[in-house]
């Protein structure tokens, strides 16, 4: 016969191997002796004083019986969810179609400034050709970007879909990943600006490095003017380089006309490629890798997407695409038709080189270098508003402190987050020997893997969350080709250079052991306390005090409350909510499970008892249970989350069905469990 203590061994057992299944199984050999209705009879014997029979209690208020467990009412004021609803339908300030693109616009049509010639020294007179390749596979991202965003549209990019999709230690992989990519977006942005004005400016002492840093800086201070007033800046600086290049393809155009009708230079650079079929091949693949690198900054997109309407966002994604195509492809082939090949690989500021010779003069030659420092600094900004996203969405969803929230008084940007974005920058520059070489070849692995991210987690969601509401539904084919495409770009970068590989590990294992840490922050007390508390130290007289600081410091690592939205009373359901609690947040000391009892239904039978059966199940976190009266919304979300002081980042709801009328996004961070 079972007891208690099998049965808290056995659920000890499930938490410490995940083997829910396992459970499951158990439950279902031992059905004729070990129903719902005889694990709450046994539980309330276990709990009976000595001396009083141990016996069920007489139901005294059905349909909820009384099993001991801590339950109540969550009575909801009409004025405060009035008061709810109204914020919640406050209408938002969204990022036009043209500032939206302007944020990563800049980086990917900025890339051209320094991967063409990166491009033209792997694939020479195949350059254009790769470029415009490059960025025509990014049709196959785009279904798989549309499909995550109206499944979860919320900031975070691949941090919040994993987290959605997957689960914590997944989220902490691509948050890492985001992260490392926005910093080398930023510093990349910022070195090549440097470079290219020393490439410009022979005469100037000023060393490339101090150029970078201060760049750095400056643009740091204008980000703190506020977020929308960076993004409206990062669109007058997209308008004027596509000004700019416009002119350029223009006037070198009128120059090719009038200069060399028959082309006779594009013919004898076409004369240099390589010959026979395997060195083309391995010319164009190699290209291509490289290629890669010019359209970063449509990995960023995700990470503002809730300041873009869904509509605005497939807009913007296309719009990206057909720009990159035809900056990089129409330009660079326009070198190759009036520079010969051997300028074209000098690799010094190509675009102001053939600036000069399509007018005669510098006057278009110095408006270029303008444009590229000013769509270089555009890049920077795109970095840096994605690492301030994602880093004020991971202090929401408290996995970085609280401080990261704090704002200027009238811009209100996160200046710390602002500044700690800066700080990683410069931390990762210096560590790089301030060389752009070396953060290039970083860079280019950091923004594969981000893309790979996005591919897992499209694969996620079509396994794990079957059922979540979604209006864009990405092919399995597509999903192939994108995985296809990805594995072989990153592979492709990794060969041709071993060296970024080791690069892009030492500065990824940094980020991710740091956000571990601190999601893991519970086990590492615990584990500290462990050690200090076996060692010779605790037993010293003056170190009493650290004693007491290290079980403080404990106790707050696990003082956390989480809520699950549970519909029936399934036993099998509830318990993996609270595996899923217990794997994806160490520090939650409590569980609450809400339901939402609409008018006229009555609340299940057994939810009452299986609550106070898992509560007596895990000793190490209390589970309770409040009935709210109200059909179940984002504003009921909302309400109870004010009403209980639990943030909505620690609100799970167990599922939402395909016909469920409200998105994922508009439970403000809720996460979805099965």
């Amino acid at each position: 016969m079972l007891n208690l203590g099998d049965l808290r061994n056995m659920v000890g057992y499930i938490s410490d191997y995940d083997s829910f299944g396992w459970l499951v199984s158990f439950l279902i050999v031992h059905e004729k002796q070990w129903s719902l209705g005889s694990m709450a009879v046994l539980l309330q014997q276990e709990n009976a004083p000595q001396g009083v029979p141990r016996r069920p209690t007489q139901q005294t208020s059905p349909p909820v019986p009384d099993t001991g467990v801590s339950f109540e009412y969550l009575e909801l004021p009409r004025d405060h969810l009035a008061s709810t609803r109204a914020r919640l339908e406050t209408p938002r300030h969204y990022f036009n179609r043209l500032v939206a693109a302007a944020v990563a616009g800049n980086d990917i049509t900025g890339g051209v400034f320094y991967t063409f010639p990166l491009v033209a020294a792997v694939a020479g007179v195949y350059a254009p050709i790769c470029l415009v390749i490059s960025c025509l596979l990014l049709t196959f991202l785009r279904p798989l970007m549309l499909e995550l965003s109206s499944a979860a549209h919320i900031n975070g990019a691949t941090y919040m879909y994993l987290l959605q999709f997957s689960g914590k230690l997944m989220s902490i992989v691509g948050a890492s990943s985001t992260l490392l990519d926005a910093v080398c977006t930023t510093t990349v942005s910022a070195a090549t600006a440097s470079a290219y004005l020393s490439g410009e400016f022979h005469h100037l002492s000023t060393s490339p490095a101090v150029v970078t840093v201060a760049l750095l800086i400056g643009l740091t201070l204008l980000s703190l003017a506020g977020l929308r007033e960076s993004a409206t800046a990062s669109a007058l600086i997209y308008v004027f380089h596509a000004v700019t290049m416009s002119v350029l393809a223009v006037a070198s155009v009128v120059h090719w006309a009038r200069t060399d009708p028959h082309s006779e230079v594009l013919r004898a650079n076409w004369a240099t490629r390589p010959e026979g079929a395997a060195a083309t091949v391995r010319a164009i693949f190699y290209g291509c890798c490289v290629s890669f690198l010019g359209v970063t900054g449509f990995e960023c997109t995700p990470a503002y997407v809730e300041l873009m309407q869904p509509k605005t966002y497939s807009t913007v994604l296309r719009d990206l695409i057909i720009c990159a195509t035809i900056f990089n492809g129409v330009l660079s082939f326009i070198v190759y038709a009036i520079l010969p090949a051997q300028h074209v690989l000098a690799g010094e500021n190509i675009l102001s080189t053939l600036a000069e010779a399509a007018v005669g003069s510098r006057w278009l030659r110095l408006w270029v270098v303008v444009d590229a420092v000013s769509v270089l600094l555009g890049g920077m900004l795109t970095g840096v508003i994605t690492a301030s996203q994602l880093l004020d969405r991971l202090a929401w969803d408290c996995v970085l402190p609280s401080i990261f929230l704090r704002e200027m008084p009238v811009t209100k940007s996160a200046y710390v987050a602002l500044s700690f974005a800066l700080a990683c920058s410069l931390l990762l520059y210096a560590a790089s020997g301030l060389s752009l070489n070396v953060v290039s070849s970083l860079f280019s692995v950091s923004f594969l893997f981000e893309l790979f991210q996005y591919v897992m987690s499209t694969a996620l969601l079509k396994f794990n969350r079957p059922t979540l509401p979604v209006e864009s539904r990405s092919s399995l084919f597509t999903l192939a080709g994108a995985f296809v495409i990805v594995v072989t770009m990153l592979i492709g970068n990794i060969v041709r250079d071993p060296l970024s590989l080791a690069l892009f590990a030492g500065p990824y294992v940094i980020v991710f052991t740091a956000l571990l840490l601190a999601v893991r922050q519970p086990n590492v007390s615990r584990a500290v306390l462990g050690i200090y508390s076996a060692s010779p130290l605790s037993r010293w007289r003056f170190t009493k005090s650290l004693t007491n600081l290290l079980a403080r410091w404990h106790c707050r690592s696990r003082s956390a409350r989480v809520c699950v939205w549970v519909k029936t009373d399934d036993i099998h359901i509830m318990l993996e909510a609270l595996l899923s609690v217990q794997h994806n947040a160490p520090d939650a000391c409590s569980v609450t499970f809400l339901h939402a009892q609409s008018g006229g239904v009555s609340v299940p039978n057994d939810l009452v008892p299986n609550t106070h059966f898992l509560d007596k199940a895990f000793p190490n976190m209390s589970v309770d249970l409040r009935i709210v009266r109200d059909s179940f919304s984002p504003t009921i979300v909302a309400a109870v989350s004010d009403a209980m002081q639990v943030p909505r980042s620690r609100m799970c709801i167990i599922s939402l069905g395909k016909g469920h009328p409200w998105s994922l996004a508009e439970y403000g961070g809720a996460r979805v469990i099965m």
